[in-house]
């Protein structure tokens, strides 16, 4: 951040969901595109997400906040999942994420780390809106396949910020008392280029670097 901020909620918008049937999780990886689905239209539900704010000394490709950073606040919050009434990029924002306390940061650089939990059983992942930005022309989350689609790209709307996504250490197996849980590490968060998008061929979609769009908001 370029200069201080003073904020009490965190606000951001769901794009929509992947569900999944219980057969997914019984099945071989390259058979559970089988049994998920994208929604963007659900029931609503509640989940509690874990807010947790670090300073951080440095940002590389990949992190690991064990060391270099510092967390300075802790919040566990609850809170309702519900689409969007009118789903573009545009609309209000609608998953608030109110704090107990006023949180004052000096100019500097930070690491927000957001944790989901719920206990919806056939939700699999929450997607939150967002933009990609990058020129990336193969195919496949590494990069490494053929796709013939042409785009136009779109510019980083903030350079200086990034997304990563935590690396998972435990597998969850669909059970009630199963457990599901993150470590320090983090790696650069990715994107769909969504011109490039064909149904089917989620393997195959373009992955640029991606940022999540979330506001710091002050209330009275």
């Amino acid at each position: 951040m370029d200069s201080p901020i003073a904020f009490n909620s965190l606000q951001m918008s769901v794009y929509g969901l992947n569900t999944v049937k219980p057969e997914f999780f019984a099945v071989p990886f390259n058979q559970k595109s089988q049994y998920e689905e994208a929604k963007m239209t659900f029931d609503p539900f509640e989940a509690t997400v874990s807010v947790n704010v670090l300073r951080a000394s440095a940002f590389g490709d990949a992190i690991d906040v064990s060391a270099g950073f510092e967390s300075i606040y802790t919040e566990r919050v609850a809170t309702t999942i519900r689409p969007s009434a009118v789903p573009t990029a545009s609309a209000p924002m609608n998953l608030v994420l109110p704090l107990s306390k006023k949180l004052e940061l000096a100019a500097g650089s930070y690491l927000i780390v957001l944790s989901f939990e719920w206990t919806n059983l056939g939700v699999l992942t929450v997607r939150l809106w967002g933009q990609e930005s990058g020129t990336n022309t193969a195919g496949g989350k590494g990069g490494d396949l053929t796709k013939a689609c042409s785009y136009t790209p779109t510019t980083d709307a903030y350079p200086q910020g990034r997304a990563y996504a935590g690396l998972g250490l435990r597998q969850w197996n669909g059970q009630a008392d199963s457990t599901i849980g993150f470590g320090t590490r983090f790696v650069p968060a990715t994107a769909k280029v969504t011109a490039c998008i064909v149904r089917g061929e989620w393997g195959n979609d373009i992955f640029n670097p991606g940022d999540l769009d979330i506001a710091l908001v002050l209330k009275n």
